[in-house]
């Protein structure tokens, strides 16, 4: 839910006291604390405990310029390691010689103060450097971007491109739960984003194959900062899906795959889980989220401070607010139920997050207006009890009419989470077909 739903929950919870309407209706503003405190989840979250928390492997598959803040950043031919292969950079000199051209595919050899390299493009790479550049020829100064690609035979070459290959990523997150198995401990990945001149994104799917032990990268468009698709920006289907296999058997807990494109990139846990008697990786998609802070243990126990605190300063109402501001951090932790992360709810009794209800997985934007609305519902209801009956409806009436968008809505989420639960388990069923299919066909040769 956004920051400004969770802050209006909280001045919904003030408004079933009527000491603190009072209060504010007499221009007190001390019950706004509430709202703070329904907001103080997210707060302490995102503005303190993800900077403190420890990210053991950085997934960078496309380094920003260091002045320009986008990417490509410029690498030299002796900086071309094999650690480099497949992230997304830029190389410079000078053409020493063609050594093919023909076929949609160029191969030639640049030259930088550092070294020398064979470049490679072909297909729609091929035809996207000969619009940019024109005629390659020895003698000409190019800036390709690309990544570095071995042949066949082991030797490097820098690959003419757009985007990186996704088997970058694919790799480092097979070897992160690898290694979080091995080890037992929870290992954090740190996978940033790929920002391009232009203030566009390169959009990338992680998608998890528990069955087949199996981790998937999709190098998708180009996209606005809002996320839309920009045309003619897709990646050709040679570099645009990489796939590495684990060891070790994981599980995804959320069924969506992790979409990656506008602002930062997210944080991904590891930890090795006992799932009756067989241990498997479980995903903590952004670890430092959604734990402690957002379960109604803390809420209880953030209270206790506040009240002494207004107690301190001589509030006369500091035990209606304190439960105020309790329930509005709790509210928070039951509005983010509604989603598909979930939280940990009730510690130490719950050790790791409650999975969410996942309402309106596809609807997202109207779970957050329903909720915003139902608040807004509250708080008119509550005023119209306590302070003066301008509505002239029965108390139950009234609150049903005037939540009922909200509840049209939320049957509307729940009607989206059952198609959504269904297409996700005919595309299962149709992925296990197709894999019974192929196994059969190379049973018999082929045929």
């Amino acid at each position: 839910m956004r920051g400004w739903t969770h802050y209006i929950s909280g001045l919904a919870m003030t408004t079933f006291f009527p000491s603190l309407v009072g209060d504010l209706a007499s221009a007190n503003l001390l019950p706004l604390v509430a709202g703070v405190y329904a907001y103080l989840p997210d707060f302490i979250d995102f503005k303190l405990k993800r900077f403190f928390w420890r990210r053991d492997v950085t997934v960078d598959p496309a380094p920003q310029d260091p002045h320009a803040k986008v990417s490509p950043r410029r690498i030299k031919v002796r900086e071309l390691k094999p650690e480099e292969r497949w992230r997304f950079y830029y190389i410079e000199g000078t053409v020493e010689g063609v050594i093919h051209h023909g076929g949609d595919e160029l191969v030639f050899l640049l030259r930088d103060e550092t070294g020398v390299i064979k470049v490679k493009a072909r297909g729609e790479d091929y035809r996207r450097l000969v619009r940019a550049v024109g005629e390659v020829k020895a003698g000409a100064k190019l800036r390709i971007p690309g990544y570095l690609e071995l042949d066949e035979n082991g030797e490097p070459y820098w690959n003419a491109a757009d985007a990186p290959h996704p088997q970058y990523i694919a790799e480092a997150i097979a070897r992160a739960i690898d290694r979080a198995y091995e080890t037992g401990k929870m290992v954090t990945v740190k996978v940033f984003n790929i920002r391009m001149k232009g203030d566009v994104y390169r959009r990338f799917l992680i998608q998890y194959d528990s069955e087949n032990k199996t981790i998937r990268v999709l190098m998708g468009p180009l996209v606005s900062t809002g996320g839309l698709p920009i045309e003619n920006t897709d990646t050709p289907s040679y570099r645009r899906i990489g796939e590495a296999k684990t060891k070790y058997s994981f599980r995804k807990v959320y069924p969506r795959p992790t979409i990656i494109d506008a602002f930062n990139g997210p944080e991904i846990g590891f930890i090795k889980v006992k799932r009756g008697n067989e241990e498997v990786l479980e995903e903590v998609f952004i670890p430092w989220h959604r734990g402690f802070t957002h379960s109604f243990t803390a809420g209880f126990i953030l209270a206790l401070p506040l009240y002494l605190l207004l107690r301190a300063i001589g509030y006369a109402n500091a035990f209606d607010l304190a439960i105020a501001s309790m329930l509005g951090y709790w509210m928070h932790v039951i509005e983010d139920q509604l989603g598909f992360m979930g939280s940990e709810l009730l510690p130490p009794l719950t050790k790791r997050r409650v999975p969410g209800l996942m309402l309106g997985p596809r609807i997202y934007g109207a779970m957050n207006f329903a909720t915003a609305w139902l608040m807004i519902a509250l708080i008119i209801w509550n005023i119209n009890r306590f302070a003066q009956r301008v509505i002239p409806l029965p108390d139950p009436l009234l609150l049903l009419a005037i939540a009922l968008p909200s509840i049209v809505l939320y049957a509307a989420g729940i009607a989206d989470r059952l198609i959504y639960g269904k297409t996700l388990r005919r595309v299962k069923e149709e992925k296990e077909a197709e894999e019974r299919l192929e196994e059969e066909r190379e049973e018999i040769g082929g045929y």
